[in-house]
């Protein structure tokens, strides 16, 4: 019986500290936000988020121009140019799964023109043009920050 005493004291003299300390509230659960993301998504760049491929910080050109490399994703052709459009949307969009890319070749696939349309046109604005360009090994982009920025 004493030995319960004894640990039960022991217990008392342990717990006491922690009944000084302040109270501490767990952090609130984030709250979905429209379209079932997460209030708590980071900002852009978006290519850091699990599941998408990081692609290099393009370079600024004149009048809000943007271009940028992009890994290789194989030879060059339709398949290569719309996945290396993907992977731009994967940067700058937090939705990229609502567009829709179309392709326009200008040259062959060596130069084209691809055009990302937004599924539901309820943001302003609905698309994303973004040029093409072949390096020899992998696609180089150029694409207007104002339209690439709200997307």
């Amino acid at each position: 019986m004493a030995a319960v005493g004894v640990l039960l004291a022991a217990g008392a003299v342990v717990a006491l500290p922690s009944a000084t300390e302040p109270v501490r509230t767990p952090p609130a659960e984030p709250t979905p936000a429209p379209g079932g993301l997460a209030a708590v998504l980071p900002g852009p760049p978006y290519d850091r988020l699990p599941g998408r491929t990081p692609i290099p910080e393009p370079t600024f050109l004149a009048d809000r121009l943007l271009r940028g490399s992009l890994p290789a994703v194989g030879a060059a052709g339709g398949r290569a140019a719309t996945a290396s459009a993907r992977l731009v949307l994967g940067r700058y969009c937090r939705r990229p799964q609502m567009y829709a890319v179309t392709l326009d070749p200008e040259d062959g696939w060596r130069r084209l023109r691809a055009l990302a349309i937004r599924l539901d046109r309820s943001t302003s604005p609905p698309w994303v043009v973004l040029e093409l360009a072949w390096t020899g090994r992998s696609y180089r982009w150029t694409g207007r920050s104002v339209q690439l920025n709200p997307c």
